[in-house]
């Protein structure tokens, strides 16, 4: 069902009773009844169709059998993280709040803590994450239900409601708090169109049920560093230490071979027989760095910060903000430039001669048994974040690569590829950062040694700054539209007014405006235009994505 009624009330008399059809097979609860509304909503503001939302919000199983309602005799911890929270609660009426969580302290104290004033439902980024920590909320004598597998569970009624991104949706009965761990996770957004956000279905349905909503990150993003700053929400910030792993930064500038990525940092690591050490490389075939060949900088734009690269016309262009400049480093005054250009396989044979361990190359097809079960060296893209648990050590053997990708949000991104691997070397490992720019905001306030708080605190500020400039989110709204054949988007925008728009490499075009409402109108526009334009009608359907998450 996609609305509640009786006949012959407004609205549902339009239909004639003999046209309808008996139910054929029962599929449960289906979506929560008081959730439809909220299920046409995103349906609307992500511009996709409702029929995809209800399917996420739908019970996974034909068969429900509720049982009555189980209750835990909670165990409450008393830290700064649930201290905090509570002592914010306590005095402010606002509905949402934003939880500044250091990766290596748990949120969950304080979910424990909500769930003694009645129901929580929880939403991680990740299936095992859910998983560990309906694990972890079980030991505080908090009765779980882990959705979607328990959803009869969850409809019964339990203290706490775990799950993926989906479990937004999943039922809570006397819901009282809504908590997103690691809001700022790019798991958190539906690939699939709509491209709904996990994050702003949990904030519209605390909004609707009239319960608080807890956004918890290390680093938050900043849709909800903005909710903040503009009062519509609370940000917390608990007085926690040791929140981080030890972190070292190491200076590639430095490194005597033109182009090796094999510091002295990493290669005394690599050389110890007891550890296991991820190197990460998101760099399968060349990068598209280049380096000065005196000074070893890299070229750089002096508008956005991302990297430079080469055209025809021995220029430099900024893919980001399209700036042309004279092919000249901006340290020394030297014209000469090299194209960086180590990959994963390079690398390999790189260790393989200086390892005491040996090196395993990660890809695709390695078996998840083969990794982390003995000490070694592993190489492989972030991808090898998500296969590995628990490491002794991480490397980024080039984080300018992240760092300095022609992209706005490329800084953050890179920052949440840390948080990651702050998670997987835990409290006694260490974080080796190698890059060619020391001296980077953000890189200062990742370390040498441990985080500096304040330093990050500042970067964030500047960020925003940046994006204030550039006319970015949060002071505008985007949209990724792609399709086959974009070229027709374009001929399409140039009866658009009030809105713009920027091919990017793939292919696809990002669009901008300066309001949900007015992005929204003008999407249909350009859709209709493009459709009109198009003969080719297997090329007429255009993908809408709706507050991309990377641009």
């Amino acid at each position: 069902m996609t609305a509640l009624g009786n006949h012959g009330q407004d609205g549902f008399d339009d239909v004639q009773l003999d046209r309808l059809l008996p139910i054929l097979k029962h599929s449960g609860d289906a979506v929560l009844p008081h959730l439809v509304p909220l299920a046409q909503q995103v349906a609307d503001d992500y511009m996709g169709p409702l029929r995809a939302v209800l399917k996420s919000a739908s019970a996974p199983k034909l068969k429900v059998n509720l049982s009555r309602e189980r209750r835990g005799s909670i165990e409450l911890a008393d830290d700064d993280v649930s201290r905090a929270l509570t002592d914010a609660i306590a005095i402010s009426k606002h509905l949402v709040f934003v939880l500044r969580v250091p990766p290596l302290h748990s949120v969950l104290s304080a979910v424990a803590r909500l769930a003694k004033g009645g129901p929580v439902l929880v939403v991680c980024p990740t299936v095992r994450m859910a998983v560990l920590g309906a694990a972890s909320l079980r030991r505080r004598g908090c009765s779980v239900a882990l959705v979607p597998e328990d959803w009869e569970v969850a409809a019964s009624g339990v203290d706490v409601v775990i799950g993926a991104r989906s479990s937004v949706w999943a039922p809570c009965p006397k819901l009282s708090a809504i908590v997103v761990i690691d809001e700022h996770d790019d798991s958190l957004k539906e690939e699939r169109v709509p491209t709904w956000h996990a994050r702003d279905v949990a904030i519209h349905r605390a909004a609707l049920e009239n319960v608080r909503c807890v956004l918890s990150s290390p680093v938050p993003s900043v849709e909800a560093i903005a909710m903040a700053h503009n009062g519509e929400a609370i940000l917390i910030e608990p007085n926690s230490h040791g929140g981080w792993p030890r972190v070292v930064i190491a200076d590639l500038s430095e490194v005597p071979i033109a182009g090796s990525l094999a510091t002295s940092e990493t290669l005394q690591l690599v050389r110890r027989h007891d550890a296991s050490v991820l190197c990460i490389l998101n760099t399968k075939g060349r990068a598209r760095l280049l380096a000065c060949k005196q000074c070893r900088s890299i070229a750089r734009c002096a508008n956005c910060h991302s990297a430079l690269v080469a055209d025809g016309d021995e220029k430099f262009n900024c893919e980001m903000c399209h700036t042309t400049y004279d092919m000249v480093c901006n340290e020394c005054g030297r014209t000469s430039f090299l194209t960086l250009r180590s990959g994963i396989s390079q690398l390999r044979d790189q260790f393989t001669k200086s390892a005491a361990m040996p090196v395993v190359e990660v890809d695709a097809t390695t078996r998840q048994e083969d990794l982390g079960s003995h000490a070694g060296i592993f190489i492989g893209t972030e991808a090898l974040l998500h296969r590995v648990a628990r490491a002794d050590a991480v490397v980024f053997l080039d984080f300018d690569t992240e760092l300095l990708a022609a992209r706005v949000t490329a800084a953050r991104d890179a920052l949440a590829l840390f948080v990651r691997a702050a998670r997987v070397v835990g409290r006694d490992g260490v974080i080796i950062v190698q890059t060619r720019h020391p001296q980077h905001q953000l890189v200062n306030a990742l370390g040498d040694s441990h985080i500096d708080h304040t330093a990050l605190i500042t970067w964030e500020t500047h960020d925003i700054e940046m994006r204030k400039m550039l006319n970015l989110p949060p002071t505008s709204v985007l949209a990724r539209l792609s399709m086959t054949g974009s070229e027709q988007i374009g001929t399409a925008m140039e009866s658009l007014q009030d809105v713009s728009m920027a091919r990017q490499k793939d292919g696809s075009w990002i669009v901008r405006a300066s309001s949900d409402d007015q992005l929204r109108e003008k999407i249909r526009i350009l859709v209709d235009s493009v459709q009109q334009l198009t003969a080719d009608t297997s090329a007429r359907r255009v993908r809408v994505d709706v507050h991309p998450v990377r641009y």
